[in-house]
């Protein structure tokens, strides 16, 4: 089958041809339908530091946002069905330790990730991926939005977290898709005002879009003073760090009310330095970090969400490609020119 992904170290992104994936005991082989770039896949495609400690050999398929169709399953598969409608959930659990046996699978001490830390993601016709992952999905959500779920659910997690309340200034800073998905949570959890950031015009003008209340370009406007200036000098209730970026991590801090919340989900590439005293004490700070969705909790919010329609996650969708067209897609999104990208193999 033809497949996007590495056969070899460093830069760069292929097309190839590949034997279908084998199914286990516990596994299922599901006919990809849709499938997505995630900003993860761009580590494989400059081969970084991350690609290099993420690499199970080769060759491999990349993509881990996907949905289709259970093809064939497991003798040992009891949940699902060939027919079911699934969309993955990339953390894979072990099952055995402290964290899974106490409902936190999503920071299994020794988690794999789908598409990451195994040779067969989903930038291909068929994949194959353990029962518990695999989550059967309603007829009532398309393929294209169940590609979707897997990154919406992270900005679900971080939504959550961050516990909006009805009136609050939320800024999420970092336009990406997930930044996307979690200005449109925020405004639907009561937020009375919703200023999103990112350095780049093409996410800022989707952000518009989606319909928050003011948008920052911060190669313009610092936006610590920008705002302090929307809040009358107060500072946001709630701000979620969707970015990576170090120098956002800062303003994030800074730009946090008094006793004000703030929740990292943006993955920086080098360590920030930050004044815990004065950014964070004497502040009276809330501050978390999540990762991922919580299993499987996120999972059936998120369904419920996007069935119902009360979120629109195709509002992020830009692009489409075939499996051919894969340079194209990455050189796309690398320059920060596309929202959602997708492959339809």
């Amino acid at each position: 089958m033809k497949a996007i992904g590495k056969t070899s170290k460093g830069p760069g992104i292929e097309v190839f041809d590949i034997e279908e994936p084998k199914v286990g005991p516990e596994d299922v082989l599901v006919r990809v339908k849709a499938t997505a770039i995630c900003g993860t896949d761009l580590h494989y495609y400059h081969w970084d530091g991350y690609a290099e400690r993420h690499n199970p050999g080769f060759p491999r398929v990349l993509g881990h946002e996907f949905c289709g169709d259970v093809v064939e399953v497991g003798e040992n598969v009891r949940t699902l069905k060939v027919g079911d409608k699934v969309a993955g959930e990339t953390h894979i659990p072990c099952k055995t330790c402290y964290l899974c046996n106490t409902g936190r699978m999503h920071i299994c001490k020794n988690m794999k990730i789908f598409g990451v830390d195994t040779l067969y993601g989903s930038f291909a016709p068929y994949t194959v991926l353990p029962e518990i992952t695999a989550v059967k999905i309603p007829n009532e959500i398309s393929y294209e939005e169940g590609a979707l779920l897997e990154p919406f659910g992270v900005a679900l997690h971080a939504v959550c977290e961050a516990n909006i309340k009805p009136g609050d200034v939320v800024v999420i800073t970092g336009c990406g898709p997930i930044g996307l998905f979690a200005q449109q949570l925020a405004k639907i959890s009561g937020a009375s005002m919703v200023v999103s950031t990112d350095t780049r015009e093409y996410r800022l003008s989707l952000s518009k879009k989606i319909g928050v209340d003011e948008v920052i370009n911060v190669l313009n406007v610092d936006p610590v003073s920008r705002v302090r200036e929307l809040t009358d000098g107060k500072g946001a209730d709630v701000v979620i760090e969707l970015s990576g970026a170090n120098v956002a991590v800062k303003q994030a801090l800074d730009m946090a009310a008094l006793n004000g919340k703030v929740v990292f989900v943006g993955t920086t590439q080098k360590p920030t330095e930050i004044d815990t005293t004065n950014q964070i004490l004497y502040k009276e700070l809330r501050v978390s970090g999540i990762t991922g969705r919580i299993m499987f909790d996120t999972w059936y919010r998120s369904i419920m969400l996007v069935r119902n329609r009360t979120v629109d996650v195709s509002k992020v969708i830009t692009h489409k490609f075939s499996l051919d067209d894969a340079q194209k897609a990455f050189e796309l999104l690398d320059k920060g020119e596309a929202g959602k990208v997708l492959f339809i193999p």
